[in-house]
């Protein structure tokens, strides 16, 4: 059923804790460190301009300066000494140890996942075991994307299927929130829709951290694996994407135009819930912070640590979606928002948001949204001439499992046309 690899050995997985720990420690004591000299700086710049004292303060601030670097750098080198050695004693244990394979553990790869939304890109950079692969993953593991495999997985795979792409910082698992098997419905959208509409779910896990635009392509290309490896013939495709999932379900489609891929063919609908399709007001208001906070030497330390946040999480800003958004711009703020992305003619696009104000103009709403996005920007219909809806009352999270919100994608996959800017 699954594919496991060196990454999926116990040894592999301490080593990536252990590099994460060290790039941690090795950051926040970087900015301990800048933080320290922007205090220390306050006396000597407030002396300095007395008479008779700059000539006296400055080879007193050299030497303090001097002695501080020391023992910060001394410090930072001798951890990335420490965490080095303990990384390639750990590579050289995984060459000779028999393979010790961990098992999938529902809260640590959440907590995985989460910490990959907040440093996916670096994580990948340095090719830490722990980064998330992009996959179809059930109960934890990855498929394996071979049609023998997939026959095994799912005896009774029928030729409709419906993918489902979480958000930023999560994994496949939250769509089993809020889930109380007392209450049919609230059980997962999944397995309704293939109990109600005899679509085979499967459910997507990526690295978050990444920029949306190159997620979409591995999912592209992950698709039309799916199609060539399916042990039926596919029919039709669903994507069903939360958060920062519709945007890289929208950038895939993209992707799959481009390559002129057969599965865009199969493909019927796109359903956002809750997607920053202009971007989300959380990263506008922490960009706005790094930028005011790194006008005050006391407070840069800390826009340097924020700063330092993945580049998933960045393209939030206008939510990006294609690699022209972002190549080449510096800030976000020297190029505009998000260009408009090809969609598939033939598919109908759904862009479902909600908000926790009692109606459309409810100050807060208008203010917060759902708590993360606001509701032109998850209903951005004419991105995708899309059917929208807006359910009131409602937190972001609570879209990934909502009786009201599984009646309109069934009602949407079943060919039902909504009416746009329908409210609930």
């Amino acid at each position: 059923m699954t594919t496991a690899s060196s990454r999926d050995g116990l040894l592999a997985q301490v080593r990536g804790a252990l590099s994460l720990a060290g790039t941690g420690l090795d950051r926040v004591t970087g900015h301990v460190h800048g933080f320290h000299r922007a205090i220390s700086d306050i006396p000597f710049k407030t002396l300095a301009p007395l008479p008779g004292i700059q000539a006296g303060s400055e080879p007193t601030r050299l030497i303090h300066d001097g002695i501080t670097d020391g023992v910060y750098g001394a410090v930072r080198g001798s951890m990335r000494l420490v965490f080095g050695a303990a990384d390639q004693l750990l590579r050289e244990a995984e060459k000779i140890a028999p393979p010790a394979m961990v098992a999938p553990h529902a809260q640590r790869d959440l907590a995985v996942s989460a910490m990959a939304g907040l440093v996916g890109d670096d994580m990948a950079a340095k090719r830490n075991p722990l980064a998330p692969r992009m996959g179809f993953y059930l109960q934890g593991q990855r498929l394996a994307l071979e049609r023998q495999a997939l026959s095994e997985t799912y005896p009774d795979a029928q030729g409709r299927l419906v993918i489902f792409i979480h958000g930023l910082a999560c994994n496949e698992s939250v769509w089993d929130f809020y889930a109380d098997a007392e209450q049919p419905d609230t059980h997962p959208y999944g397995p309704r829709l293939e109990q109600d509409l005899g679509y085979t779910p499967l459910y997507l896990r990526y690295n978050s951290g990444l920029h949306i635009s190159r997620n979409g392509a591995r999912l592209a290309r992950q698709l039309q694996r799916l199609l060539e490896r399916w042990p039926r013939r596919v029919q039709e495709i669903v994507l069903v994407g939360h958060s920062m999932g519709g945007l890289v379900a929208r950038s895939a489609v993209a992707a799959g135009l481009r390559e002129d891929d057969a599965w865009v063919q199969r493909l019927s609908n796109v359903v956002c819930l809750g997607s920053p399709h202009l971007g989300a007001p959380l990263e506008r208001w922490v960009d706005a912070g790094v930028r005011l906070m790194r006008q005050v030497p006391l407070s840069r330390p800390l826009a340097e640590l924020l700063h330092s946040r993945s580049v998933g999480v960045k393209d939030l800003f206008h939510g990006y979606v294609d690699n022209n958004d972002w190549r080449g711009r510096q800030t976000h703020h020297d190029g505009g928002g998000a260009l408009r992305i090809p969609k598939a003619e033939h598919a109908r696009y759904h862009f479902f948001g909600c908000t926790l104000g009692g109606d459309e103009q409810d100050p807060v709403g208008r203010v917060i949204g759902d708590g993360l996005v606001l509701l032109p920007s998850s209903t951005a219909a004419h991105l995708a001439d899309a059917d929208t809806a807006v359910l009131f009352r409602t937190n972001h999270m609570r879209l990934l499992n909502h009786p009201v919100i599984y009646g309109l994608i069934h009602d949407a996959l079943s060919g039902r046309k909504l009416l746009r800017g329908e409210l609930l």
